[in-house]
């Protein structure tokens, strides 16, 4: 059975079936549509869950995981024990977590299901921020705290918002609290979540405290939710992209709730590049980005010399533009190796178009090691070498 993916409101959402009755309606609503009756093969007539006979009938649900069908059983497919992730009937070998949802062997494996792990895998996902963003972007870091928790307490949550704004989503959720000048952000993370789900859910959680910490009074006023969210899946996609995470860029471009804000960002940071895209997040005349209109993510207003700005707003300024490339870090992976120059990454073989001293450069990676990539500057011809500075 499929589960319907979906985002909304404030936060990084995916809708899932709650509680055992709620699935279990939600599953016949879908059987009847997917049922399919037939003579099955010699050689296929097996479960793929249980590995019982199928007989004359099977059922074909789909897997959220890989997105592919999968042929089982009318008891397997009537099953109300279904894993939290795929949406797959889980038979033997589950997980079941404090709060009662059951993860099939396949997906434990790969959940993050203890605080401990959650919190240093927190810590690693900022710090691959950090280094993805060196050039443009600071992470808050000191007034920020994190937390682990189960499905029951991520819901309690969402009871009491914070002072200034608040982030409500299934998978984590974000608040700001001000005391007089202070303030503290919190984020909480839900246990069980496959690791490259959490990673993209922690980085949009950063995303929100960035914007809490940058954002001016003025244009926290004026701009929408969608941008604001579309903004936070911008920098998950990112991650993502430079991870070579390519099922978990699919899933945010799949998601609606920005209404098509993230899609237009991410046009808008493969055009003009991401420091374009943070001016606008901060200085933008518009509320929200228009696709009959791409060019309006340069119609900003900068505040005048004389306005009163918060100090925070200039923790993370916007870069003049570099005069040399320089090699940021490498996210090593001996088949799919990515290389940070400058605010770009690249890939073996892949062109891009930077900024550089005043100009328009044309750079294509024609190789990347462990600590340096070798490059072309495409319009002279000049190739070079980058090395990491240790």
């Amino acid at each position: 059975m499929s589960l319907i993916t979906h985002q909304s409101g404030e936060g990084r959402f995916r809708s899932r079936p709650n509680g055992q009755t709620e699935s279990f309606r939600f599953r016949l609503l879908l059987l009847g549509l997917m049922f399919v009756a037939a003579v099955v093969q010699a050689g296929t007539n097996v479960c793929e869950i249980c590995g019982g006979t199928l007989g004359t009938e099977a059922f074909i649900l789909q897997d959220k995981v890989t997105m592919g069908k999968v042929q089982v059983c009318r008891k397997c497919a009537m099953s109300t024990s279904t894993c939290f992730f795929c949406g797959l009937p889980a038979k033997k070998n589950t997980t079941e977590l404090s709060d009662g949802r059951i993860i099939c062997e396949r997906d434990s494996a790969n959940a993050v299901l203890t605080k401990e792990e959650g919190l240093r895998i927190c810590r690693d996902t900022r710090q691959a921020l950090s280094r993805l963003f060196s050039a443009s972007m600071v992470f808050p870091e000191k007034n920020v705290s994190v937390a682990m928790v189960d499905r029951v307490n991520l819901q309690e949550l969402f009871r009491y918002p914070g002072n200034d704004y608040t982030c409500p989503n299934v998978w984590g959720y974000f608040r700001c609290e001000t005391n007089k000048a202070t303030q503290r952000l919190e984020i909480s993370l839900l246990m069980g979540l496959p690791l490259q789900s959490f990673r993209a859910t922690c980085a949009h959680e950063y995303g929100h405290a960035w914007l809490t910490d940058n954002l001016p009074a003025a244009r926290k006023k004026n701009i929408s939710k969608d941008a604001q969210e579309g903004f936070c899946e911008l920098i998950a996609y990112l991650l993502m992209d430079a991870e070579n995470e390519e099922s978990q860029k699919q899933v945010i471009k799949q998601n609606n709730y920005t209404r098509g804000q993230i899609h237009l960002l991410i046009e808008a940071e493969q055009r003009y590049r991401i420091n374009e895209v943070i001016r606008w997040m901060m200085y933008g005349k518009d509320d929200k980005l228009s696709a009959d209109d791409p060019n309006r993510i340069r119609n900003i207003q900068l505040p005048s010399v004389t306005q009163a700005t918060r100090p925070r707003v200039l923790s993370s300024p916007v870069q003049e533009e570099p005069r040399t490339l320089t090699l940021k870090a490498i996210f090593w992976r001996p088949d799919k190796p990515v290389a940070l120059i400058n605010d770009q990454s690249f890939r073996p073989r892949q062109e891009a178009e930077m900024r550089l001293n005043g100009t328009n450069a044309s750079v294509r990676c024609l190789e990347i090691k462990k600590d340096t990539v070798r490059i072309l500057i495409v319009g002279s011809g000049e190739e070079k070498e980058l090395r990491l500075d240790r």
